[in-house]
């Protein structure tokens, strides 16, 4: 049984831009910096939260240790939490951070406005919490790209902005990329009251158009705002989500039931429906976010995302191996494996070998003495596999396929 089913389509568009960024070196594809430096708390904006208070917008970023470069893309990243909890700190948010920084690129992951007003959350209510966190993730588009403008302080590229998020945080940036009409604004707002459709966020005067966007289990009030033209989109939806729907259906927050909403599929059929590219991971039998506890999953997010954004930015993707670093990377052979593989690392040192499912439950451990030893895999089912391997200098990971 294959757990992940990866569907592709419109993967030969044009991209924008022409070889603006050097991935010649490994950059963007691998981690090629080994730390990262967390500035945190960096305010972004402000503006009126559902109690009726002025509420400072706060970020943290997260750059490559020692980088200099001043030319960066940018990913902005929102956290999840059915809009009423949630921190930018969180375990959804936080790996996806630190590995794209390894990798190169400039990371936020942004705060943004909670809650519903009153006892339950209603249809209207809902909806205008999912507009009030919208607009705060346009506020942060625009703070970069009025600094990349003015002081330039954090060297981005602001022509290579993506907007990113984990359930919640996914329905933010769906909305930024494709609620972007007046028309198209549900009658339950009233746009005076928002700011107008770009909301009142922050940093007016400056454009929070955005070069793609990454759903990690999120969905949008109406596939119908997807257009001819509009900018590419990875999906990422397991098939058993209970919390938002895979395809269309209706949503429920607090045990209310809410508002229909097109969730991953339903987005993916529409954007080939009208032309526009889209990537979509769909994994079987998973329910909602599960790279939260999974190693397998999130490493199944990072050899989705790393592709993906890799080719926005005028780069090929073909043939990119994700799991290897540039400086240093492990191999396992055969893979897949029937009976047994072989382990060979980049130094001579003794590491610690696991085995983890898709779970994430570890179901096999060994210490490796050597730089090359044979592992069996005849206790192991067919299926994916992570495989983790912890030296006394890094910690290695790698996919691993088992097929008796």
């Amino acid at each position: 049984m294959k757990h992940f089913i990866l569907f592709f389509s419109l993967l030969s568009f044009s991209l924008a831009s022409q070889a603006q960024f050097d991935c010649s070196n490994g950059r963007y594809s691998s981690e090629v910096f080994s730390s990262v430096q967390v500035l945190s708390d960096i305010t972004y904006g402000q503006a009126t939260n559902v109690q009726g208070n002025n509420q400072s917008l706060e970020l943290d970023l997260y750059l490559p240790q020692g980088d200099t470069s001043s030319n960066r893309p940018l990913l902005i990243m929102a956290h999840g939490g059915s809009f009423i909890g949630g921190n930018k700190t969180g375990t959804d948010v936080v790996p996806i951070c630190q590995k794209f920084a390894k990798l190169g690129y400039v990371v936020a992951s942004i705060e943004y406005r909670l809650g519903f007003g009153g006892f339950l959350p209603t249809e209207e209510t809902a909806t205008a919490a999912v507009f009030r966190a919208t607009s705060d993730m346009k506020a942060a588009i625009r703070f970069f790209r009025k600094d990349a403008e003015t002081s330039n302080l954090y060297k981005i590229n602001p022509d290579f902005i993506f907007a990113g998020g984990v359930s919640a945080g996914a329905f933010m940036a769906l909305h930024a990329a494709y609620l972007d009409q007046e028309s198209e604004v549900p009658a339950s707002i009233n746009l005076s009251d928002f700011g107008g459709i770009e909301g009142n966020s922050g940093n007016p005067g400056y454009s929070s158009e955005i070069k793609a966007v990454v759903n990690l289990c999120g969905a949008i009030g109406d596939s119908s705002w997807i257009a001819a033209g509009d900018v590419p989109c990875l999906s990422m939806h397991g098939t058993n989500d209970g919390t938002v729907p895979y395809g269309s259906d209706i949503i429920t927050v607090l045990f209310v039931p809410l508002l229909e909403v097109d969730g991953s599929a339903s987005i993916h059929e529409r954007m080939l429906n009208v032309g526009v590219p889209s990537t979509f991971i769909s994994w079987p039998d998973a329910d909602h976010v599960p790279f939260v506890s999974s190693l397998t999953y999130q490493q199944s997010v990072f050899e989705s995302m790393v592709p993906f954004l890799y080719d926005q930015l005028g780069c090929s993707s073909a043939g990119l191996d994700v799991f290897a670093s540039a400086s240093d990377p492990i191999q396992l052979y055969p893979n897949p494996s029937n009976n047994n593989f072989s382990v060979v690392l980049p130094s001579s040192s003794s590491s610690t070998l696991e085995i983890f499912d898709l779970s994430g439950r570890p179901v096999y451990s060994q210490e490796v003495l050597n730089a090359s030893s044979a592992v069996s895999t005849t206790a192991l089912a067919n299926g994916l596999y992570t495989v983790k391997l912890t030296s006394i200098e890094k910690t290695y990971w790698a996919k691993l396929v088992v097929k008796h």
